[in-house]
Formats: C-alpha cells, sequence, structure tokens
C-alpha cells in the first residue's frame, strides 16, 4: 500500500477556502469556431433524419410499428403535435392504414411524395386525418386534373368515397361523369345508390346523353329494382328530368297510357301529369318563338340548362325521329340498351360523339343535308 503524505494538507474538508476567479468583462465579442460548416452539419442532421437514426418514438399503425423523429412529426403535421413528449403513438383510426402512413413519413424526411389512382382516395384520407395541410393541396392539384380522373375512373371514385362523407370530392367526381353516365346506368353501383345519391348525380349538367328521355329512363330503372320500396322517391327524383328539354311528341306520349304497369302508376300521379302539361307548354311555346323575340325573356325561356348531348350510330334510338331506321324510347328499348352496353363492358362510352351532323349515320345525314338549322328536322 502506497501512502502519500502533502505537506501542509488540511486535516478536513471544512478547512478548505474556495476563493472566487477573477472575471474580466469585455464588449467585444468573443469568436467562437465550430467543428464544421454549417452545410456538413445540415447534411449530418439528413442523414439522421433519413435513415432513422437515433429515434425517439415509435408510432404503431394498426399493430405495425415505424421509428421515428418526433419533431419531424411535429414539423409535418398538426395531429402529431398534440403529443409534446412520448416515445409511443398508437393509430388505430380506419382513415390511417399502414401504406398511406409509411408513404407520409417518406414524404416527411425525403420530400417523395407520389399519388395514383389506386392509391388516392387511401392517401387523402390519411393526410385528412393527420392534418397536413401541404399534402392535402397536393391531393387537390391531383384531383381536379381531368387527366388524372375522368369519366370511368370519376364515378368509380365518386362510389368509394361515399362511405367517408367527403362531399366537395364527391361533388368534383360527378362534374366528370360526362360520357361515362349511360355505362354507369348499367352497373350495380349505380342501383345501390340511395334517392339522395341519384338525385346529386342527375342534377349534373355534364351528363352526357342523346336526349333528357334517357335521363327519364335512368330514374326509373333505379326505381324499378324496387318498385314498392323505391316509387316513394318518384316525386323527389323527378324534378331531376328536365322535361322542358323533350321533344313535344315525346311528352304527348308519355301522357297516354303507357303498357308497362309500374311507368304507368307514375305518370297517372296528379303532380307528374300537371309537369308533363307545363312541359309541353313550354316546348311548344319555345318552338315557335324565335330567340330574338321579345316574349322570351317574360316567358323565361332558353333557361333551362342543357345536357351534354351525344350520338351513338348503333342505338336505334339514337337516329333522328324521322329516319326509317329510328325507333322509339320505351323502357324496354332502353333496357335493352343498357344490355348491349353491358356486353360492350367499359369501352363504350369511348365509341360515343359530339351531337352533330356530321357525327351522324349515313341515313341521319341524308335527312339534314338540306336543313339549315337541326330544328327543322
Amino acid at each position: 500500500m502506497i501512502s502519500l503524505m502533502l505537506e501542509d494538507s488540511p486535516e478536513s474538508i471544512d478547512e478548505v477556502q474556495f476563493k472566487p476567479m477573477p472575471i474580466e468583462f469585455r464588449d467585444e465579442p468573443i469568436p467562437c469556431h465550430l467543428i464544421c460548416d454549417q452545410a456538413k452539419l445540415m447534411a449530418e442532421i439528413a442523414n439522421i433524419v433519413q435513415n432513422r437514426i437515433l429515434t425517439d418514438v415509435q408510432v404503431v399503425v394498426h399493430g405495425t410499428p415505424f421509428d421515428c423523429h418526433l419533431a419531424v412529426l411535429h414539423i409535418g403535421s398538426d395531429y402529431f403535435k398534440q403529443f409534446p413528449s412520448t416515445n409511443k403513438i398508437v393509430i388505430d383510426e380506419p382513415d390511417v392504414t399502414v401504406l398511406s402512413f409509411e408513404k407520409i413519413y417518406e414524404w416527411m424526411i425525403n420530400s417523395n411524395f407520389e399519388v395514383d389512382y389506386e392509391n388516392c382516395l387511401e392517401l387523402y384520407l390519411a393526410v385528412r386525418f393527420l392534418q397536413i395541410p401541404r399534402l392535402i393541396e397536393l391531393m387537390w392539384i391531383f384531383f381536379e386534373s381531368t387527366e388524372n380522373i375522368s369519366e370511368g375512373r370519376a364515378f368509380q371514385l365518386y362510389v368509394r368515397a361515399i362511405p367517408y362523407s367527403i362531399e366537395n370530392l364527391q361533388a368534383l367526381m360527378l362534374t366528370r361523369l360526362n360520357r361515362f353516365f349511360l355505362t354507369a346506368v348499367t352497373t350495380q353501383e349505380y342501383i345501390n345508390l340511395t334517392a339522395e345519391q341519384v338525385y346529386a348525380v342527375l342534377t349534373i349538367s355534364a351528363l352526357a346523353v342523346n336526349s333528357e328521355m334517357e335521363v327519364f329512363m335512368s330514374v326509373f330503372r333505379w326505381m324499378m329494382y324496387d318498385w314498392a320500396e323505391r316509387k316513394k322517391h318518384s316525386h323527389f327524383l323527378m324534378q331531376t328530368v328536365r322535361f322542358n328539354l323533350m321533344p313535344a311528341w315525346y311528352i304527348l306520349s308519355l301522357k297516354t297510357k303507357p303498357k308497362k304497369r309500374e311507368l304507368a302508376e307514375l305518370l297517372d300521379d296528379p303532380i307528374m301529369q300537371d309537369t308533363l302539361d307545363a312541359a309541353l307548354s313550354y316546348t311548344v311555346t319555345q318552338h315557335f318563338i324565335t330567340k330574338d323575340s321579345p316574349l322570351t325573356k317574360p316567358l323565361e325561356l332558353n333557361t333551362e340548362h342543357q345536357r351534354e348531348w351525344i350520338i351513338d350510330c348503333y342505338a336505334r334510338h339514337h337516329h333522328l325521329y324521322n329516319c326509317p331506321n329510328w325507333v322509339y324510347l320505351d323502357y324496354k328499348v332502353f333496357d335493352s340498351y343498357m344490355e348491349e352496353i353491358i356486353k360492350s363492358r367499359k369501352e363504350h362510352f369511348k365509341d360515343l360523339k359530339l351531337f352533330k351532323p356530321s357525327n351522324f349515320a349515313p341515313c341521319c345525314r341524308e335527312l339534314v343535308e338540306n336543313c339549315e338549322t337541326l330544328l327543322e328536322i
């Protein structure tokens, strides 16, 4: 054992006296040199964040753990700001899936955010729940582009969004139906819509149809799938049909008793009869009064919004009224047309063309060669 003896050593710690060192205050700044420059420091921080080094919180999404940095979550999402200090966050919300959270956190650390049609609704629900304003903005840029979503895809997304009550997205998608409308009417998804949802679909002016009669038949088709239960919605849904856009001869045909029992029951209703009478009066008056007439404004003519008028050369009821190949559009003809669309699968709508003489069938083009306007046909 080695002992060290110090001369004049204090006998106890109480005898030790601490004397403060003198401090000299100076006005000029004291230079301080960091070990590395700012660029290197930022690169190292990025490396730690992107490679998830020394993570301090675990986010568990439906049982799947993700090692994250809490500071990154706070910066990227308003939702996570409610957790100022924690080492575990559990998310079991249906709106946030494992895949959506993985993509969102990847955006937070790498700024990579890829959206496609298949995952757009899943991602939107997640960013909405997690309250990420920048990603919500990016999602709406995606939704608002007709190159990303239109016609058939728009109807599919409308249906997919129904359970989540995203009214603004659903309303936007309905404006994109256009040529796909008649194909949509053939689907089980259309039949399964509620009366309110059918109303929302049929009030859109951008529906591509050959005539307003097809809109009328689309309402009746939906009602026929459960007539006993759905006929109570007839007054409500018939408000979507723009009878003023129908030709007078078709309105007159509706006023005569149809052979189909359910259709006769619908049209025999006093309110429907009043609607048909008003439409007939409007249509006849409009036919004989020009746009320049002083009576146009008082009679409120030309105020009905038009649809997107199209023609299908293979549909006989799309031929002109005085064409020998034309057939009257009753429910049987409309139902057969729906069957033809189903057989042609989803590509049918791409063959529909704008309603103009150059797109008419040859037999119909002959009828318009000597007509100055379509009203003369």
